[in-house]
């Protein structure tokens, strides 16, 4: 996973500079970025899976097994926000794309 935040950071650090001087390179770039928010994804639902079975396998208070998961899984809430956050800088991407496609 680390791998894939680090890849997704380059990214947006590569776009908001505006390195990516082409519209190829940019198509590149956003090629790249939504294949590692897939895999970013695929463990956000792992994350999910282990944030339920903590909290329906508490006895007791709902709330507090909701409490309980978010501690000991807080990976996704992590994982939420950047996703989030890359979901934003995807659309940015494909909006730009076009400007200077009909350019």
């Amino acid at each position: 996973m680390e791998q894939i935040l680090t890849k997704i950071s380059e990214i947006i650090d590569k776009y908001e500079s505006g390195q990516y001087i082409s519209l190829d390179n940019l198509r590149v770039m956003l090629r790249e970025l939504s294949s590692n928010y897939y895999y970013l994804t695929k463990h956000n639902i792992e994350f999910f899976e282990q944030h339920n079975a903590v909290q329906y396998r508490h006895k007791g208070a709902v709330s507090a097994g909701l409490i309980l998961a978010n501690e000991q899984v807080p990976e996704l809430r992590i994982t939420r926000k950047i996703l989030l956050a890359t979901d934003r800088v995807l659309n940015s991407m494909r909006s730009e794309i076009a400007i200077l496609r009909n350019e």
